[in-house]
């Protein structure tokens, strides 16, 4: 029975039909992707742009979508760290900048500076109205502020009750039943340190271990692709490690509970070596990327720390936008000459490599 099962399944790849949603990084993304039944941790510091990558990933595959795929993938986004209409801002400021070219940070956005929007930009502003309509009609869900583990529980089986039945099997087993087989939804908490405690749950940790639980249900029943965002402990700025020049992040550093390590599929940590005065196993040095007028910091490594189905310890450097949190993949280093290298840090600072 379990091996016709996957005989099936191989079928369905065969065809086609088990193909992952793009992520928008082609050399991560062949070993995280958005796909069913996976669960994916991501990891990083503060500051780092864990928040950042996580939408930069799922509004490439949102936007993928809107031309190939209408409709195929869903995001209930937890968003316990940031109000929902400055994670829209940022949206926003992301699609002018590609489009256009336009560098309209959030604080002018907003007008928190002196320096206020145009009239100009005001307009352009107003016509990507459409565009985050449609993101949030058919393929973002997004629920503000801190919240428990039953209460993301409730929201979650909600869903699933409208998209889908439950039949039981047994008295001991019950299946769930989509009514679109191919849709992936992706109940993503950001992040999972501030999830709420509860009378049952009155730790962190039991509050985090918890719902961490629930999400492996989800996976497993529903077939859902959680992807859970943590912040890691202050072990990482410890003086004797990062006498390492060369120090990562690890699983052991994820904060509140290492019961996520065990439970992912996928865990994924990003780094900003300059933060910590480390350099790079990527080959790059990351000080070269470092704007020494404004200190924008446009260099990160993301390393593959656990893969259950692939190669895992594996490392890309990244090139990381973050006025817009935009992400870009940069080429091996040892496959540039140094001309070529010099070319290519100009080109990250001044932004023109986000645009290629």
């Amino acid at each position: 029975m379990s091996f016709d099962k996957l005989l099936d399944e191989v079928r369905d790849g065969m065809a086609g039909t088990n193909e992952a949603i793009p992520i928008g990084l082609p050399k991560l993304g062949k070993y995280a992707n958005w796909r069913k039944r996976i669960f994916t941790l991501m990891f990083s510091s503060t500051g780092a742009g864990k928040s950042s990558l996580a939408d930069d990933m799922m509004l490439n595959a949102c936007e993928w979508c809107m031309k190939n795929k209408p409709k195929g993938i869903k995001f209930i986004l937890f968003s316990m760290e940031r109000a929902k209409h400055y994670r829209i801002a940022k949206w926003v400021s992301r699609k002018i900048f590609l489009d256009e070219g336009i560098v309209i940070p959030i604080p002018k956005l907003l007008g928190w500076w002196k320096e206020k929007l145009t009239i100009k930009e005001f307009e352009l502003v107003e016509r990507y109205r459409d565009y985050i309509e449609v993101l949030l009609a058919d393929y973002i869900d997004i629920y503000e502020g801190a919240r428990s583990g039953s209460d993301i529980y409730r929201i979650l089986k909600e869903f699933f009750k409208e998209n889908g039945d439950y039949e039981d099997l047994n008295e001991y087993k019950k299946i769930y039943i989509p009514h679109d087989p191919n849709l992936i939804v992706v109940p993503m908490i950001d992040h999972g340190n501030l999830t709420k405690t509860t009378k049952d749950y009155t730790t962190k940790k039991q509050a985090v271990d918890y719902t961490c639980s629930l999400m492996q249900g989800f996976r497993d029943l529903e077939g859902a692709s959680p992807f859970w965002i943590a912040q890691v402990g202050r072990s990482i700025s410890n003086p004797i490690r990062l006498k390492d020049t060369e120090a990562e992040l690890t699983l052991d550093d994820v904060k509140e509970s290492g019961d996520m390590g065990d439970a992912c599929d996928i865990a994924l940590s990003l780094f900003d070596p300059v933060k910590y005065k480390q350099g790079s196993k990527t080959g790059y040095n990351p000080t070269d990327f470092l704007d020494k007028e404004t200190g924008a910091k446009y260099f990160r490594s993301i390393q593959i720390c656990k893969s259950s189905y692939g190669e895992d310890d594996l490392r890309i450097a990244l090139a990381f936008n973050g006025f817009c949190g935009q992400f870009k993949e940069l080429p091996r280093k040892s496959e540039l000459t140094d001309s070529q290298l010099r070319n290519l840090v100009e080109s990250v600072k001044d932004r023109s490599y986000f645009l290629q």
